[in-house]
């Protein structure tokens, strides 16, 4: 860790006010109380204030040293009792000798005999407060870069839970269309051919904007038209599929968050009935939010009970993760007209 005068300027300005006040007051009290003469008292303060400020810069190292959470109170009270011996004796040792090489002998000494039980005093306090500020700015910068951490990890586990809800929704889709190709090389290769194409352009889709949170919404319904036209190569007119989408395409949505959704419609709608299933899509913005909603017709005597399928559940998944609200999808199933209502906040400032 940076020491915290060399890391944050302001830090600096105020370390130089304190020793300049603190001067003042020496300077005060060697003049009033101690009846040293005026240039005595000017150098034992220039001299004493300047040393130990440069000591109290090497204090940090002292502090840092002594930091570890295993040792015990008493070995830290003693480690610093010990620092703080050597510093203030040193200090004081190395003020005399330059402080008597400037002065008189006999007159220095004097001074220096009145002066040095309280500049003892005052050098063992001025350690304290030295050490108790590089102490506080010691855990503050921990703590700081714990949160950091923490937050860090927050991050990587959400990525790592959307990647893996993608996973989840991708392999179904992608084991169909082979089984279909399988089938269509033999019945109708040219019909095959047309699938792998297409197929091949939507897995190059995925592939592309797999890391990215948020694409627009004619990305994603370019995406899902393709979709629905490899669907419809296997089930030909069981499929139909009705857009009504104005004025919102560039509205941003998480990326495959909407292929679920028609999985949803096709496994439960076309899968399971003879007749034609349509798949309306409506999109609108309104109160900058995107409202999206797909309804599809379904066989009621063929399908005993819609609900929400795995595909669903990531949806919901993926929306508690993205935008924090797993309420933003919405399912309803009137006069087997099954419907699904995707809410998406536009103010979002992910990306």
């Amino acid at each position: 860790m940076n020491h915290p005068l060399f890391k944050k300027p302001a830090f600096l300005i105020w370390y130089g006010a304190f020793w300049m006040i603190l001067s003042a007051i020496q300077f005060f009290l060697d003049l009033r109380v101690f009846e040293a003469n005026l240039s005595i008292a000017l150098v034992d303060v220039l001299v004493s204030n300047t040393i130990f400020g440069m000591l109290g810069l090497g204090i940090w190292y002292v502090v840092v040293g002594g930091t570890n959470e295993k040792r015990s109170q008493i070995y830290l009270v003693t480690y610093h009792l010990i620092a703080m011996l050597i510093i203030v004796s040193f200090w004081l040792w190395l003020t005399n000798q330059i402080d008597v090489a400037l002065f008189n002998r006999e007159s220095i000494k004097a001074h220096m005999h009145k002066v040095l039980p309280g500049k003892a005093g005052v050098g063992a306090l001025i350690y304290i407060l030295i050490s108790v500020f590089y102490y506080s700015f010691y855990y503050y910068e921990r703590l700081k870069e714990k949160s950091q951490e923490e937050t860090r990890l927050k991050e990587l586990i959400t990525q790592t839970q959307l990647s893996e809800l993608k996973s989840q929704i991708n392999p179904h889709f992608l084991f169909n269309s082979l089984n279909s190709v399988s089938y269509l090389t033999i019945s109708e290769p040219e019909k095959a051919q047309d699938m792998v194409i297409k197929l091949s352009t939507f897995l190059r889709y995925s592939l592309k904007h797999k890391e990215n949170q948020l694409v627009s919404l004619s990305q994603e319904m370019e995406h899902i038209k393709l979709y629905l036209e490899i669907e419809k190569v296997r089930f030909g007119d069981k499929l139909e599929a009705v857009f009504d989408i104005t004025d919102c395409q560039g509205c941003q949505i998480p990326n495959m968050i909407l292929q679920p959704l028609y999985e949803n419609a096709i496994k439960y709608g076309v899968y399971e009935t003879t007749h034609q299933v349509v798949i309306h899509t409506k999109a609108k913005k309104a109160d900058n939010k995107l409202i999206f909603t797909i309804a599809n017709n379904y066989d009621q005597d063929s399908v005993a009970k819609k609900g929400e399928g795995i595909g669903l559940l990531n949806i919901r998944k993926r929306l508690g993760l993205v935008y924090g609200d797993t309420t933003l999808l919405q399912i309803s199933n009137e006069n087997q007209i099954f419907t699904v209502t995707l809410t998406i906040p536009q103010n979002s400032k992910l990306s």
